[in-house]
């Protein structure tokens, strides 16, 4: 019976999100926006563990809009001052009220989500209602639940918590932000285990957290195996780890998933780096031309949207540092496939006296790199 509801929920989840990215589906509905103060904003939605703009624009003091779209779930409803609200978007069309950036929107009288505020901010409402903004809340709670424990049985034991709970309400959390954060805060639970056993060796706590992580990994991958790509979410977790600066794992974990560790696209046929390509440092300050650079050069083509690549691009940058043979200079040329960003120069960070320089050359950029192809992708010239 389980799998049936399941099966069912899912087929239904996904007829909506092929609604949201593909035509307009019949019967669209939205919020309807009242706006009392001029404001710029962005709708945002959820898709799994990627957003997706549902409006941007900007409304007049005294205007009003009817926001057409098939979306049904969490929404964000973000300023450009960059205030953040959340709001429901249900079946039927709703008033919501934009007073100012700085406050919380309003809503009329019975809209559902005026108890999804209530709730948020702690009040115990008479009205049952909707079991949507409840189970949102239960979420938030379940995350609150989860920075207490200490042994590595708690540990396990509140992952599997999580687990379920994702399994049980996948279609509903994959049209809200809750499922990004209930993914950050299961490896994040990883943090506060003490992994010292009584009578091992100390080495033995940076395996016993290596290993924990990996199953966590393996778990999710099984988990949601039939609502996200496994390269996609093994993006996202190494993604996580990247951003704290925990590169040495996110690497591992890529090591151990290699199958899956890369992002989808074509796969690339790249030999010519011309002589006068314009190399630049991390701090933006330019290396002259790649013709005057003499030694071997490994090229790794990066993407700011394929974490794996950036992970393993410093991997490598590391290994050349760490080399043995000091006869010969090497360098790690990091190719962008979008261009040039503070993103893509802060890498070095995560390399000691490395030798690690950026192509920075728009036009041989534009005519020589797709913005999607398969990566981590190598070319070595000795």
């Amino acid at each position: 019976m389980m799998i049936a509801i399941r099966l069912k929920c899912f087929i239904f989840a996904v007829s909506i999100f092929a609604c949201v990215v593909a035509a307009p589906c019949l019967g669209q509905s939205g919020p309807i926006i009242h706006a009392r103060a001029t404001c710029t904003f962005e709708l945002q939605g959820y898709a799994g563990l990627e957003t997706i703009s549902i409006y941007h624009g900007t409304l007049a003091a005294g205007e009003s809009l009817k926001v057409e779209t098939p979306y049904i779930g969490l929404a964000m409803l973000i300023f450009s001052g960059g205030q953040k609200y959340p709001v429901l978007i249900g079946r039927k069309s709703s008033d919501l009220i934009i007073t100012s950036p700085d406050e919380p929107p309003s809503f009329a009288d019975g809209d559902e989500n005026h108890l999804f505020y209530q709730l948020l901010s702690g009040e115990k409402p008479v009205d049952e209602g909707n079991g949507f903004a409840r189970l949102l809340i239960q979420g938030k709670e379940l995350l609150e639940s989860s920075s207490s424990m200490q042994t590595v049985k708690e540990l396990q034991e509140k992952k599997i918590e999580f687990q379920e709970f994702v399994q049980s309400n996948y279609p509903e959390l994959s049209h809200s932000d809750l499922l990004g954060r209930l993914v950050n805060q299961y490896f994040m639970m990883h943090e506060y285990v003490r992994y010292q056993q009584k009578g091992s060796p100390a080495g033995n706590i940076r395996s016993r957290y290596q290993q924990e992580v990996l199953a966590g990994v393996r778990s999710l991958l099984v988990l949601l195996q039939d609502d996200i790509p496994g390269n996609k979410l093994l993006n996202y977790i190494i993604d996580l780890y990247y951003n704290r600066g925990m590169v040495t794992l996110a690497s591992f974990i890529a090591d151990n998933f290699r199958e899956i560790a890369y992002c989808e696209g074509e796969k690339p046929e790249l030999s010519n780096f011309p002589a006068n390509l314009k190399l630049t440092l991390s701090d933006g300050s330019t290396a002259g031309k790649l013709g005057k650079l003499k030694g071997a050069k490994t090229f790794s083509l990066v993407s700011s949207d394929c974490p794996v690549s950036m992970v393993m691009t410093v991997m490598k940058a590391r290994e050349t540092v760490n080399t043995k043979d000091h006869t010969i200079n090497r360098f790690i040329i990091v190719v962008p496939l979008e261009k040039l960003s503070a993103k893509h120069r802060g890498m070095s960070r995560n390399v000691s006296g490395g030798k690690m320089l950026f192509i920075n050359d728009e036009k041989w950029r534009e005519e020589n790199l797709a913005q999607k192809m398969k990566l981590p992708f190598y070319v070595e010239i000795e």
